[in-house]
């Protein structure tokens, strides 16, 4: 019995001050475009698009890289099916072709040629697909001399056998014609699973070879049971050295390995089989012009079979020797790896030794962590974005993106960017480094997919936000101009009360003595002058009419009731608009110089209310200038208009240098409303003063509400 193969091939039992506080709502979005685009993307990862940028990106790797070096353990004695120009047997000029005659007592000569002649110290044989067969010829059983090789050499031999997929189960055929068997015990003397490798060649959806299985659990055929055996890799390194192949398992387990591609100029070296097992040249018989080549003999160990070459047995001692097709022979099965690079399947078995021997393995992570990765940095630059982009008004202030302060603002599109640069660029040398294989184009398009589709959805939400927000702003200074125009009717009819009570009621109340007075003298029996009584009548006549005018100035003012247009762009603005209709009606030809300062105004109907007084002040100013110092009643030559705030306090101004001509004797009802306007104003006053150089000063002072 041959020693039991390894149990671990056969398998038994900061606080950055630019952060925000984003909305739920912004917050909710970003969570869904990361985790919907992170699972279409890892649910759709097989599919061939993907798969084949993904392919593009780890060959790149691999050519950035370069390919591993070849290990010296390992040769491949090539079946191509023709003789070479240059072979010392001197076929070519005999018109035979074929190299290697596909006869099992062939690959047994073969095989005893390589471990005993040559010293090999393992050889993997890769069978013709007809070999699954039993072959009888008579009585002569033509599979005996290779089982008695098996028998003979268990733990220098691999037969390599091909998997296929039948209903979703991996199956492979059982050489058992090539086992010897034990009919007294019922039993293999060699175990299939101790010379049966599993060649099992899985290529993505973009036909790339990059993985490579070491073991898995196959259906045999024969039985219908399911059994582990080894690949064709692993069983002949497991056999080459028991120790380092323990090692090396125990190490780094029996998943997977992604092996590195040897390149087109680092091949394994590849003996063709012609000269490790040359064709006799026999003697023609009589009536031949020349000798005849017979494939057939060429390693039966018979006369005539010429002595195995030193030079090719130097090669092959003390290796691992894979024998299959190569060239253009139909069973070579190309494989193409992921260096872009197609070669023969006995090729691929070589570079898979060659990185198994020299430790030239890849490893790619776990498909959950490939969709954790994948999901974090969906996620995370959905997060990164909504949490350090600003906010409207600050982008609207910072101007052109090009200008200074806006591409400060827009620096929170470098931090999605910055920290997928820092992954791949950690994933890359964890390739070049450690030889694990991180995802690189999932992840990229996670973050770049996330990144777009929420920005362009945080567009649409803001436009929604500013329309309604512009609405809602609409209307509040909508109900802060009715308040206004509501404070602006009271004050009226305060006013008008007040003018009736001060002027007609007043008159009426002198006419209602004298008409006591005339009632008292009728009681005397006095008799009147006549005149009186017309006297009194044009009085009242003219209280009535004055009365009647007020009320007329109430309902037109009430007709008229409104915020002023002018207003609605600022205090400054609304004076700046009075004064230039002033000058093009010609009622002011001074010279006029301005000094308005925009205000910080609330929007409230308290101040809009306030605004519409202060702008009534200003017309009662300038009215008194037009009235009395612009010529030609007075000798003004300028008239200035002030308008300044500091911190909360306001001050409105206006200075000439005028004098009146024919000043009055008493003022008028200006000064009047001028009080009332300052006494209604929070921290109102005004006052006017003259100064040495002669200008006249008028000033009004109050404190911006909040």
């Amino acid at each position: 019995m041959p020693d039991p193969v390894p149990p671990f091939l056969v398998g038994q039992g900061y606080t950055s001050p630019a952060r925000l506080s984003p909305s739920r709502r912004r917050l909710g979005w970003a969570l869904a475009w990361g985790l919907g685009w992170a699972a279409l993307l890892n649910l759709s990862a097989q599919h061939p698009l993907l798969v084949r940028m993904e392919s593009d990106a780890q060959e790149w790797l691999y050519a950035w890289r370069g390919p591993q070096q070849p290990s010296p353990e390992v040769v491949i004695v090539g079946i191509d099916g023709r003789i070479g120009l240059d072979r010392d047997s001197g076929a070519e000029h005999l018109g035979q072709k074929v190299d290697f005659l596909l006869e099992r007592a062939n690959y047994a000569g073969l095989t005893l040629r390589l471990l005993e002649e040559a010293k090999a110290r393992v050889v993997v044989l890769n069978l013709p697909s007809s070999f699954v067969v039993p072959q009888n010829l008579g009585n002569e059983n033509l599979d005996a001399p290779l089982r008695q090789v098996v028998q003979r050499y268990p733990d220098r031999l691999v037969l390599a056998t091909r998997s296929s997929e039948s209903f979703g189960r991996s199956e492979i055929n059982i050489y058992n014609h090539f086992l010897p068997f034990s009919s007294l015990r019922l039993e293999y003397l060699v175990p299939p699973e101790h010379v049966q490798g599993v060649v099992q060649h899985r290529v993505d959806s973009a036909g790339i070879l990059r993985q490579a299985q070491l073991r898995g659990l196959y259906l045999r055929r024969d039985s219908q049971e399911e059994q582990m055996f080894a690949s064709v890799e692993a069983l002949a390194f497991a056999k080459y050295d028991p120790e380092r192949a323990s090692r090396w398992f125990r190490e780094r387990g029996l998943q997977p390995i992604q092996f590195n591609p040897l390149g087109s100029q680092h091949g394994i070296p590849i003996i063709p089989i012609e000269r490790v097992c040359p064709p006799a040249v026999l003697q023609a018989g009589s009536g031949s012009v020349a000798p005849m080549i017979n494939p057939s003999q060429a390693c039966r160990g018979q006369e005539g079979i010429p002595p195995l070459d030193p030079e090719v047995a130097d090669q092959l001692r003390d290796k691992i020797v894979l024998v299959g097709f190569v060239g253009g022979y139909p069973e070579t099965f190309p494989v193409r790896t992921a260096d872009g690079s197609q070669i023969a399947a006995v090729e691929l078995q070589a570079q898979v030794l060659s990185s198994l021997l020299t430790g030239e393995v890849y490893q790619s992570v776990p498909g959950g962590v490939a969709a954790a990765v994948v999901l974090l940095l969906g996620v995370g630059t959905g997060l990164l974005l909504v949490l350090y982009r600003p906010p409207l008004r600050s982008r609207q202030r910072c101007g052109a993106l090009l200008s200074p302060w806006g591409w400060k603002q827009q620096q929170f599109l470098l931090r999605p960017v910055v920290g997928l640069a820092v992954y791949e660029g950690w994933a890359v040398a964890q390739f070049l480094l450690g030889r694990w294989v991180w995802p690189l184009v999932l992840p990229a398009l996670a973050s770049g997919l996330t990144g777009v589709s929420l920005l362009l959805t945080l567009v649409i939400v803001e436009n929604q936000e500013r329309l309604l927000a512009q609405q809602q702003e609409l209307e509040r200074l909508r109900r802060a101009e009715q308040e206004a125009a509501i404070d602006q009717a009271r004050k009226l009819l305060y006013r008008v009360a007040t003018d009736i009570h001060d002027r007609e009621l007043q008159e009426l109340k002198v006419v209602m003595d004298d008409l006591e007075s005339l009632q008292w003298q009728q009681q005397q029996g006095r008799s009147p002058d006549p005149a009186v009584y017309d006297h009194l009548l044009e009085q009242l006549e003219r209280i009535g009419r004055g009365i009647r005018n007020q009320l007329n100035d109430v309902r037109t003012l009430a007709a008229k009731l409104r915020i002023s247009p002018s207003l609605r762009e600022g205090l400054h603005r609304g004076i700046e608009i009075y004064l230039d209709e002033l000058i093009q009606a010609g009622s002011l030809t001074l010279s006029v110089e301005r000094q308005l300062q925009p205000l910080q105004e609330p929007n409230t109907g308290e101040w809009f209310d306030q605004r519409e007084d202060i702008l009534r002040f200003l017309r009662e100013a300038i009215g008194n200038v037009i009235a009395h110092v612009q010529p030609p009643k007075g000798n003004a030559s300028f008239v200035k208009v002030s308008l300044a705030q500091t911190e909360r306090h306001c001050c409105l101004s206006v200075v000439n240098d005028g004098i009146e001509y024919a000043p009055g004797l008493s003022g008028g009802y200006g000064s009047k409303a001028m009080n009332t306007i300052a006494r209604y104003l929070p921290k109102g006053s005004w006052h006017r003063t003259r100064t040495p150089e002669g200008h006249t000063h008028v000033e009004l002072h109050w404190e911006m509400p909040l």
